[in-house]
């Protein structure tokens, strides 16, 4: 009797046809520790973004001409990016601390702190005025925003490396896109909220707001949990050697993340200064007496860009390589600032935030995405203050431009460093070979 021949199995209905992408853009927040902390960057990037709007109107309206009208765009611009500079100071050593101690009670005592100096501010605004004798005087805001600055210099390393510490390896890509969320509708109600309180209420109760906001942050992080990090080495060295082991891994054992982080220049030159130097392209390009509120618009502009492109990162991850996404996003948003600058209409003008603000978006979360794939958590909050020294410059490219807008203007001001961030853009496209092939 003949064996009966055995069956060849069938085809699983739709073989050959590639999975479908499962749509999945909350999944960090069913992480319970990584939900808390996403709520409180909410709160803290909002209170950021508002703080950057209203220190750099409040200095505008110091800083009037009676005559023209018009304020400093150099002293406005650079007030916000002062924010930045201290990152040059502490960054490195910021990314020690970050390796050394307590990340999650590092970030709290500091915002703690941050929360304090808002409130302050706010009261001796309340009690000087802006306007008449013996008024508020732009050091006293210079003097605010340097302490904050300092504040937050200390704990960025420390709070990135959170982003890891609280969600799988395999999960990180979204908690980034995530972040990137909270940063981008933060710029959004920021700027909103921020533009809106000056028109109807004044300069004051933006920092009782923000302060408000820090200690909700603070408050969020007291029963939160960090299961994903791994015990500290860093201790078992000096911190000198610590930091010494964290320039060594950047420069000679890990080349791509130095690529990585030389992209970010465009960012300092193209983007960023933009957000600060709203005031002179509202009074200069746009032709706006009184522009707090379409500054306002304009930055929640940007942060819609951005919300689509973070929400698009989150929901189906990437359809190119991740090197691939931050190239582009360079080149495209820098094109887009080009257009900005020679706007003298609202409605393209917040075309051309949105999407600067989109590519800003894509570009920090797969960029930062790479490099916190790549770096051992041994050394993490180290290679963070590295990959953000970039900001340090901050203030430094905005007296540039702002210095240049005094000159020409600020809308061909805007349009040539543009320019030569697209051209800087186009040369990392067609030379990190190894940045395109990241997945």
């Amino acid at each position: 009797m003949k064996k009966e021949q055995e069956k060849e199995p069938e085809a699983p209905s739709g073989a050959g046809v590639p999975p479908r992408r499962r749509i999945q853009t909350f999944k960090s927040l069913g992480n319970p520790d990584y939900l808390l902390f996403w709520v409180g960057n909410i709160c803290n990037n909002i209170g950021m973004w508002l703080q950057m709007v209203t220190l750099g109107f409040l200095v505008w309206e110091l800083t009037k001409d009676p005559v023209t009208g018009q304020g400093s765009a150099i002293l406005s611009g650079t007030i916000g990016g002062l924010r930045f500079l201290p990152t040059l100071l502490v960054g490195p050593w910021a990314g020690v601390l970050a390796d050394r101690m307590d990340r999650r009670k590092l970030v709290m005592v500091t915002q703690t702190f941050m929360a304090a100096c808002a409130g302050s501010f706010a009261l001796l605004i309340l009690w000087l005025g802006v306007e008449g004798p013996g008024r508020l005087e732009v050091w006293h805001a210079y003097v605010y925003a340097s302490i904050m600055a300092l504040a937050h210099g200390l704990l960025q390393p420390a709070r990135q490396a959170l982003i890891a510490n609280t969600v799988p390896p395999e999960d990180l890509g979204n908690a980034f896109a995530l972040n990137s969320m909270t940063v981008t509708s933060a710029r959004l109600m920021g700027g909103v909220l921020g533009g809106s309180l000056i028109g109807a209420l004044g300069f004051k109760y933006n920092f009782f707001v923000e302060a408000g906001l820090l200690v909700i942050m603070v408050a969020l992080m007291v029963p939160m949990k960090v299961r994903y990090k791994e015990a500290s080495t860093a201790r078992s060295n000096s911190p000198l050697r610590n930091l010494r082991d964290g320039m060594s891994y950047v420069w000679n054992e890990n080349r791509v993340i130095l690529h990585l982080i030389l992209m970010n220049f465009v960012l300092v030159f193209a983007f960023r200064p933009v957000q600060t130097l709203l005031p002179a392209y509202t009074g200069g390009v746009l032709g706006l007496e009184d522009g707090a509120r379409e500054g306002g618009f304009l930055l929640a502009a940007q942060g819609v860009g951005g919300m689509i492109g973070a929400f698009m990162i989150a929901s189906v991850g990437y359809s190119l390589k991740k090197g691939q996404v931050s190239l582009i996003a360079l080149i495209v948003g820098s094109a887009a600032m080009v257009v900005f600058g020679q706007s003298h209409w609202l409605l393209l003008s917040l075309g051309m935030m949105a999407a600067m603000g989109m590519c800003q978006t894509s570009f920090i979360t797969s960029n930062l995405t790479l490099v916190q794939t790549m770096a051992p958590d041994r050394l993490r909050g180290r290679v963070t203050s590295i990959y953000m020294l970039e900001n340090g410059f901050g203030p430094l490219a905005i007296l540039l431009i702002g210095a240049f807008i005094e000159v020409v203007g600020a809308g061909l001001a805007f349009s040539t460093v543009a320019a030569g961030c697209l051209a800087m853009a186009i040369y990392f496209q067609v030379f990190f070979s190894q940045v395109r092939s990241l997945k």
